[in-house]
């Protein structure tokens, strides 16, 4: 599965490492210097459409849950609406 990588310049990551030397604080987090630096891997399109394939018994699961759920809850409400009125 081809994956795509944005990888910053080269004048990107020098400007950062002399930022980084002049605040003479301790280096952040590998997360945080790849977000600074817009460094991220991309999944391709096929690995999306493979993701979502994957999620589709998660996401009918779901709704069945919440389709029997409401059912069960309108049987009950119907009963408990049907004894206060008598």
């Amino acid at each position: 599965m081809p994956h795509r990588t944005t990888h910053p310049t080269k004048e990107q990551v020098r400007a950062y490492m002399a930022a980084r030397e002049a605040a003479r604080r301790p280096p952040p987090p590998p997360e945080e210097i790849r977000r600074q630096l817009g460094w991220r891997l991309q999944c391709g399109d096929e690995d999306r459409l493979l993701l979502q394939f994957y999620l589709i018994p998660t996401n009918y699961t779901q709704m069945t849950a919440q389709i029997a759920f409401d059912w069960m809850l309108a049987a009950l409400r119907t009963h408990l609406h049907g004894c206060h009125t008598r």
